[in-house]
């Protein structure tokens, strides 16, 4: 989406947008400064613009367990902080309060921090502190923190307050654009904006209820605030944290608390918690709303026990489970900031230093500056195209843009890591685990390991230059070279025949960038030690990945052809690094190299050393060497002249492989998509497990907002064989996207823009399957790919195919659906309907301006079966909101069918909801396609004859319901889903007897639909799926008595179906799944009367 190279913005149309008829900058024309860098000239003008900062002078902010140290001065304390006292404090647990449960309160409230010693001031933040922790240093907030380390099946139960200011003392000090939706009005219908105080928890990566998600509706505001709107509208407390002697023992709206449920039911893997508050996420999370978050599980324990994988503990090489704050590796959270220069007045003249910040306090671009003039013809100060400008025009219904306004990416100039910009740590000699997370708001990074060099070009191998002066690395043109030969032997490209491989020593891979980009590339010659990946943020991979120290290319489409470690926003990567190969006394610096935007890039954004001035251009003057904004040289590792201390770690790729793939094979689910089953660019279907699953068509669409003009980006749908248009959707939109728990899709996402986007996926894990180009090659997913992943990169002019299984988490307690408006800024009416969101979470880039601006859409999970009953002439009573009770309007009344027809109920199309169906008899089926309660045509089939009993299922696990006849004893299925009975394709079964009633479920939740009889009372089923009685797997049930009608259904979203019986409009249900009536536990419900028939389904 990022266009601004391609054109550029005209002052007469800013002028008009932003009602100034004067432009800042250096140069003129442009709104967007840079961070402090000293003094420079142009033309007679000389700038001050506060002192820049150096590099590396400041320690890398290190993890601090409870009870630790912080010196006096500050930098060498336990705590492992810096000389500014920066650090990432380890929460401490609660184990009393829930027993079985880790208990934190967490608070969020404004505070400064120091972010470079050469900073005007302390910064000024809005993060997290833990109200409950006994150590003190934690009730205060420190970036990055608290880091909560949890364990796999363990709960975190939370209280979260929400302890910013009120009224106008809670505003953000950043630039708020109320046009965003979310932002502005709220939904009474009045003039009265959302406050900028809202804030909430979204765990990344969690497998959460939806209550807990952390969703953009589930906002709180502190207690006191005088808003109207003192929280989202779908905001829910965990019910058994609530009532007297809980968390809160009186919930009210205004109180300005909430509370979380994580169940961490999943693998080890590092996640973070972070704001997701709708219309401000972007602002938040910019702002330091965002902390770690660390689950364990056996598998890791093991490893680490076995030392497969580097634990620097003292003692743990003869003691494997001690405790230290570096057990699990070492975090290094990686993002880019821009502080606020001295001369702000100029560089931004409506920058309001009041309200936003002073010199030393964060930046934030606030102006969307057009590429195109409205006098025709294009000006080198633009960034972002405007609609009603580009050809073919994009109307928008307002003539000028808001002064304040939010921009499609917002890349800043300055690399700030674990709170910290261009730290340094020092390493001993020997492998260290590393946890690394982008956690930008919009900037990726292709991170690279080289040698450091001091600005004379002195390479700092060994321990004869000091680090501090070893801030560069050392570079040469991007140029075409020869190949290398017994006459070329140096500055040659390496022959791919050579023996043995890259020799000579110093020859360039065929792989080195040669396209003449601005400032060269690294000196392959003083590559540092090779980065180990070992995990994603979906936990250990299947095979470590040994990345080689490699800058980007693109191949000739644009797409990333040749990487290192690149890493989206919210990517997360497990990696080893191993310097006991380095001389002692080295310096390596983390490098990246990767475009902003990605793939195509704008050189404004690429700060490095010696980068040419673009202040003419909107951009910023030269980077000297030892100085930021660098966006190139991220942090340092200094290598000790001493001897490694005990314990001595290594990395072992001998034995690594081995030991990983055991790991992840007992610790990670298996995949859905076997390993090299790949789709073509026509294919809408992919046989999985030998059922053909059809792919759900997705899309990702750039274009502009109806309003302003404004670059926007829109999720949405489209065919998967690319045959008819994309209909792009905005969040507001009804749900296109809703999956059934424990329902195989698999999504073919077609990127009809031209920017890479992150698109996360809430609740699940996905697999990536492949990419087909639209020349029609096709890509195997990237070795660091071949695990789960749950942000995953989408290349322009691609299609991707993705494959999930979402589950709903097993939980102590019961939860409604999420009912709300589809626009919760505008009040309820016919047009915009209070809605079943079902178990609600949501999809989307993240890209946080892109998220908010319209890149996110619903992602509805229908959890458990729900009842209905099928009454007179053909009239459904469903009972949609799951609380066992007909109420409307949350509930449905629909007609399909007629008086004696047999319902049925299914989801048919694979869409994760069940629709209606009647069996007329004689064989004749009407089946409702579409969801829309009328028969259209092609939804009437012919399966089976007169007098035979319906039955349906998804007979092979593709998702989709699919339908059959009992006969008797026998069952005709219809597995190939075609509504036809095939004998090459279909199946027969004998299972039961002549009389029995036929029943179908899940029963031990393998994804595909297995038989079984009801017979006076008794039930017989068929739990192996072999369609034929064996006593030694097949089990009998008793529950019910003769003349009850048997039902089944997933009543508690565990993934399998259990046992009911419906007598006189009362229903019986086996929650425990034990196949026994249990008074305690299992449940009676009155819904429907005398007469009616059951339905059972995800409404």
């Amino acid at each position: 989406m990022h266009k601004a190279r391609l054109i550029t913005t005209s002052q007469l149309l800013l002028a008009l947008a932003v009602g100034n008829s004067a432009h800042a900058g250096p140069g003129g024309g442009t709104y967007y400064a840079n961070s402090p860098q000293g003094s420079y000239t142009v033309g007679a003008v000389v700038h001050n613009t506060g002192t820049a900062l150096r590099k590396f002078v400041d320690k890398l902010p290190g993890a601090g367990l409870p009870g630790c140290t912080v010196s006096a001065p500050a930098g060498t304390g336990t705590c492992n902080e810096n000389a500014l006292g920066a650090y990432i404090p380890i929460a401490q647990p609660d184990t009393l309060t829930y027993p079985g449960s880790d208990y934190y309160v967490i608070g969020v409230k404004d505070y400064t921090q120091k972010m470079h010693t050469d900073l005007a001031k302390a910064t000024r933040l809005r993060g997290y502190n833990q109200v409950n922790a006994t150590d003190l240093k934690l009730q205060s907030p420190h970036y990055l923190g608290p880091l909560i380390l949890a364990t796999k099946d363990k709960p975190v139960r939370i209280l979260f307050e929400n302890l910013l200011g009120t009224g106008a003392l809670g505003n953000l000090f950043l630039p708020v654009d109320t046009t965003v939706m979310g932002a502005g009005t709220g939904g009474l219908g009045t003039t009265e904006l959302y406050p900028q105080n809202r804030a909430d928890l979204h765990l990344h990566g969690g497998h959460t209820p939806w209550i807990s998600d952390g969703t953009p509706h589930q906002w709180i505001t502190p207690a006191a605030d005088p808003t109207s709107y003192k929280k989202g509208l779908a905001f829910q407390n965990v019910p058994d944290m609530i009532g007297a002697g809980k968390s809160i023992p009186a919930p009210a709206p205004g109180d300005g608390l909430g509370t979380y449920f994580y169940t961490n039911q999943q693998s080890g893997r590092m996640m973070f918690y972070h704001d997701h508050s709708y219309g401000i996420t972007r602002l938040n999370v910019y702002a330091g709303e965002a902390a770690g978050y660390l689950i364990t599980d056996p598998q890791e324990e093991a490893l680490i026990a076995a030392r497969d994988i580097p634990n620097i503990c003292a003692g743990s090489q003869t003691t494997p489970s001690v405790l230290c704050e570096y057990k699990y590796g070492i975090p290094l959270v990686i993002q880019d900031k821009t502080f606020v220069p001295s001369d702000v007045a100029v560089q931004d003249a409506l920058w309001n230093t009041a309200s936003w910040g002073a010199p030393g306090d964060l930046w934030f671009p606030h102006v969307y500056e057009p590429n195109q003039s409205a006098a025709g013809g294009l000006v080198p100060t633009g960034r972002w195209d405007y609609g009603p400008l580009v050809w073919p025009p994009s109307p928008a219904t307002s003539p000028t843009l808001p002064a304040l306004s939010t921009v499609p990416e917002a890349f800043m100039d300055t690399p700030v890591v674990n709170g910290t910009a261009y730290p340094f740590v020092t390493v001993e000699p020997k492998a260290y685990r590393f946890r690394l997370l982008n956690a930008a708001n919009d900037r990726s990074f292709n991170l690279q390991l080289y040698y450091g060099s001091t600005a004379a070009g002195t390479v700092c191998a060994g321990a004869a230059t000091a680090a501090g002066s070893c801030t560069e690395v050392k570079m040469v043109p991007a140029i075409p070279r020869q190949l290398c030969s017994a006459l070329v032997t140096t500055n040659c490209t390496c022959d791919p025949a050579a023996v043995p491989p890259a020799t000579p020593v110093g020859c360039f891979p065929a792989t080195w960038p040669t396209d003449g980009r601005d400032g060269g590339v690294p000196d392959p010659l003083y590559a540092g030690p090779q980065m180990v990946q070992i995990g994603t943020e979906s936990g250990l991979l299947p095979a470590p990945v040994v990345l080689a120290n490699q800058p980007i290319t693109f191949d000739p489409a644009g797409r990333v052809a040749n990487k290192t470690l690149l890493m989206m926003p919210a990517e997360r990567a497990d990696v080893l690094i191993d310097f006991s190969t380095l001389a002692p006394g080295s310096t390596v610096i983390l490098y990246n190299d990767a475009p902003a935007a990605l793939p195509g890039g704008d050189p404004r954004y690429d700060y490095y050393t010696g980068n040419p001035d673009q202040t003419l251009s909107g951009g910023s003057p030269t980077t000297l060497a030892g100085f930021g904004p660098n966006t190139r040289t991220i942090m340092q590792f200094r290598v000790t002249a001493t001897p490694a201390t005990a314990p001595v770690t290594t990395v072992n790729l001998t034995t690594l492989p081995a030991k990983l793939a055991t790991a992840y094979t007992a610790g990670q689910p298996a995949h859905i998509v076997p390993a090299a089953t790949y789709a073509k660019l026509t294919d809408t279907a992919l046989t999985v497990a030998g059922a053909s699953v059809p792919f759900k068509g997705k899309s990702i669409n750039e274009g502009f907002d109806p309003t302003y003009g404004r670059i926007s980006a829109m999720l949405g749908t489209e065919a998967p064989n690319g045959l008819t248009p994309a209909v792009p959707l905005p969040y507001i939109a009804p749900a296109t996207e809703t999956i059934g728990n424990g329902q195989v899709q698999l999504w073919k996402v077609t990127h009809n823009g031209i920017d890479s986007h992150p698109i996360h996926f809430h609740l699940t894990d996905v697999q990536v399957v492949n990419r087909v180009a639209w020349d029609g090659s096709i890509s195997a997913p990237d070795p660091s790919e071949m695990g789960w992943k749950e942000t995953v990169r989408m290349n322009p002019m691609e299609d991707i195919v993705v494959a999930m299984r979402p589950t709903a988490p097993i939980l102590p307690f019961t939860i409604p659906d999420s009912m709300r408006p589809l626009d919760v800024t505008i009040p309820v009416s016919a047009m915009n309907p209070q809605t079943n969101f079902g178990w609600e979470y949501v999809w989307h880039c993240h890209i946080l301006g892109h998220e908010e601006f319209d890149l996110m859409r619903p992602l509805i999970l229908k959890p458990n079966d729900r009842l209905g009953v099928f009454r007179g002439a053909g009239q459904w009573y469903l009972d949609s909101d799951g609380n066992h009770a007909f109420n409307l309007p949350n509930d449905q009344i629909l007609t399909f069918g007629a008086a004696g027809d047999t319902p049925i109920s299914g989801d048919w199309t694979g869409d994760g909801t069940s629709k209606a169906g009647a069996y007329k008899g004689n064989g004749t089926w009407w089946l409702d396609l579409n969801g829309n309660n009328t028969l259209d045509p092609g939804e009437t089939f012919f399966f089976g004859i007169a007098g035979d009993v319906p039955v349906v299922g998804d007979w092979t696990g593709n998702g989709a319901t699919k339908i059959g006849v009992f006969r008797n004893h026998q069952w005709y299925l219809d597995l190939d889903g075609n509504g036809i009975w095939n004998a090459a394709t279909d199946v027969i079964y004998d299972f039961g007897i002549a009389g029995d009633i036929p029943v179908t479920g899940d029963w031990n939740g393998t994804g595909k639909t297995k038989i079984g009889v009801f017979r006076n009372g008794q039930w017989y089923l068929n739990l192996t799926g072999n369609g034929s009685w064996t006593p030694a797997t097949d089990v009998i049930y008793n529950f019910g008595i003769p003349g009850d009608i048997p039902v089944t259904g997933d009543w508690n979203a565990s993934g399998k179906t259990k046992l009911g019986v419906f007598r006189n409009g009362q229903w019986y249900l086996n929650l425990t799944g034990n196949g026994a009536w249990t008074p305690l536990t299992d449940a009676i419900f009155a819904f429907g009367i005398p007469g009616d028939k059951p339905v059972v389904g995800k409404w």
